[in-house]
């Protein structure tokens, strides 16, 4: 880095100041530290706004992470519901299916046996008629 002397002399040059000696310089560097100050003090207020506008940006992006997370929520629960009512419907239509199954093989079962009895009656009184064996 360069020494500080060779800096300003830079300075000096191109603004056409003399060269000064001893306490001459303080009186000269004084009107470029006051800017530097006010330089410095603008950079923190800049600094200082753009924290607070990241916080609430940060902030508005929390908040609506929330809102669309519990959005998220309430459509996976919904979703669930429906999955549930659907598999429920389901076995229910399968219940009713094995009951129409059920009551036709019990209906098919009653009409064979029905339809036995005159045949199974016919046979019983032979047998009476016929007397023991």
């Amino acid at each position: 880095m360069r020494p500080v002397s060779t800096i300003l002399e830079r300075f000096r040059r191109a603004a056409a100041v003399p060269a000064a000696v001893g306490d001459e310089l303080a009186g000269e560097l004084a009107p470029l530290f006051l800017a530097l100050d006010s330089i410095e003090e603008e950079s923190e207020r800049i600094r200082r706004a753009a924290d607070e506008s990241v916080a609430r940006r940060l902030g508005a992006a929390r908040e609506e992470a929330a809102g669309e997370t519990a959005e998220a929520h309430r459509r996976a629960e919904a979703g669930r519901a429906r999955a549930l009512a659907e598999r429920r419907e389901a076995r229910e239509a399968e219940a009713r299916s094995l009951v129409a199954a059920a009551e036709a093989e019990a209906r098919e079962i009653r009409e064979r046996g029905a339809a036995r009895v005159p045949d199974l009656v016919a046979e019983v009184v032979a047998c009476v008629k016929a007397g023991p064996e």
